[in-house]
């Protein structure tokens, strides 16, 4: 795959003459930018580079002050996207564009965000499943009714205005996805801040949003700074201050330790740590703690590590900031009497003990052992500790329905790790929406 730009090239404007093959100096043209769902050159350029080598991976446009301000009235302007057979249609067809081009967008992916290409093709799919969410999910046209005896009042749910999605650097395409299929499914214009880090595969969705048809100011994928906005509704990517957290109180059937002990090494250290959806700490019971332990310990060893576009690597090289801040808790947590069982190296997998803080960044996973399953729980949900995803590796079915009255997390996976989940995209399309009451009496 050419990852230095788009297949088109213009002829250098430093070119003088056209006949002479040494002479002629071809370079890549940058690509462009989507203005109101329309291609177009921005007044300036940014280079992408791959932020493990700082390699020059491709150019984009970058809009205007005038171009971005466009963006955002023409979405202002169309208000909303009433025409559900369209924005659902807009979805399926941009959803299996992404599909047939799972293995060219996998590789984009890898190269301007570091993700290992396995997680990059993981994240495809991600994006295509979101995009499907939400075609089958809209905000029914008919509302819902409730009624006191006296009156009937029809409550709809509608946009509260034109939508800006924002990439995440550690899910470009998925976050981007996220955000369109959310503001379609509730009928709302979007506008994508792309940033300059990793804008390629969210202008690659433009690009399927391109080819569907849709009104002007129904999207726009702007590289660059965040475009002045106060009227749209402001979506950002998935960004929690703590990471996930895992509990184990017994190993469920039919899962064996193995298993159990490879989706946490896996949950932990996949994309170095960066994914939104990392686990960074465990809490085992002492009953399962015996056994799980080692095994968790050879699981996060195992995890390979390496060149990002091996596909059999998990872990690829990360960027020196990020290496900077992982090594520095690892010092810190060393003081602090932890003990490594795996890794210890910044940027290696690695399982530590004996500490109770959350590693702040990088494949580093902390367990800690509970006496019993109370105390695993009450250990993730303390006031400043409280994970916002938890998984719950439990025999017990009592306390897995009342894990979730005691925990504070979003969401809470019983017999697997916190992952992404396309259904998700309701939690967005409730942010964006506002009821609108219609009573009959």
């Amino acid at each position: 795959m050419n990852t230095a730009g788009s297949p088109d090239f213009e002829l250098d404007a430093d070119t003088e003459d056209a006949d002479t093959e040494d002479d002629e100096t071809y370079t890549p043209r940058p690509r462009d930018a989507w203005i109101a769902g329309r291609a177009e050159a921005g007044s300036a350029t940014a280079v992408v580079t791959h932020p493990a080598d700082d390699t020059e991976v491709a150019t984009v446009a970058v809009p205007s002050r005038d171009q971005a301000a466009t963006a955002v009235e023409a979405a202002v302007g169309l208000g909303r996207l009433d025409d559900e057979e369209l924005r659902t249609g807009a979805l399926q067809l941009a959803a299996g564009e992404l599909e047939s081009r799972r293995d060219e967008l996998s590789e984009l992916i890898t190269a301007e965000s570091g993700i290992p290409l396995h997680w990059a093709q993981r994240e495809v799919d991600e994006a295509v499943a979101v995009l499907q969410y939400g075609s089958r999910h809209p905000l029914p046209r008919e509302g819902r009714a409730s009624s006191d005896g006296a009156a009937t009042t029809l409550i709809h749910d509608v946009p509260r205005g034109p939508v800006l999605g924002v990439v995440s650097p550690e899910a470009p395409l998925r976050s981007a996805a996220h955000a369109v299929a959310a503001a379609f499914a509730v009928g709302a214009p979007v506008v994508v801040a792309a940033g300059t880090a990793t804008p390629l595969s969210a202008l690659a969705l433009g690009e399927a949003l391109g080819e569907v048809g849709l009104p002007e100011g129904a999207f726009s994928v702007l590289p660059g700074d965040e475009p002045e906005a106060d009227d749209l509704v402001r979506v950002d990517a998935p960004a929690p201050s703590r990471g996930a957290a895992v509990v184990v109180t017994g190993i469920p059937g039919p899962a064996d330790v193995g298993d159990v002990a490879e989706r946490i090494a896996v949950a932990a250290t996949r994309q170095g740590g960066m994914r939104p959806e990392a686990v960074r700490r465990v809490v085992l019971c002492s009953a399962v703690a015996d056994e799980l332990l080692p095994a968790l310990t050879a699981a996060v060893e195992a995890q390979p590590a390496g060149s990002a576009y091996d596909t059999s690597v998990s872990v690829g090289t990360l960027p020196a900031d990020v290496l900077e801040r992982s090594a520095a808790w690892l010092a810190d947590a060393a003081a602090a009497g932890a003990t490594v069982l795996a890794g210890g190296t910044s940027g290696e997998p690695t399982l530590v003990t004996g500490i109770e803080d959350e590693p702040g960044c990088g494949p580093v996973l902390a367990a800690t052992v509970a006496d019993e399953p109370e105390e695993a729980l009450a250990a993730i949900a303390a006031p400043g500790a409280a994970a916002p995803a938890v998984g719950l590796f439990t025999g017990d079915t009592a306390l897995a329905m009342r894990a979730r009255s005691q925990l504070e997390a979003a969401r809470v996976v019983v017999g697997d790790v916190p992952d992404y989940d396309p259904a998700t995209v309701r939690v967005t399309m409730h942010a964006i929406t506002t009821p609108q009451l219609t009573t009959l009496t």
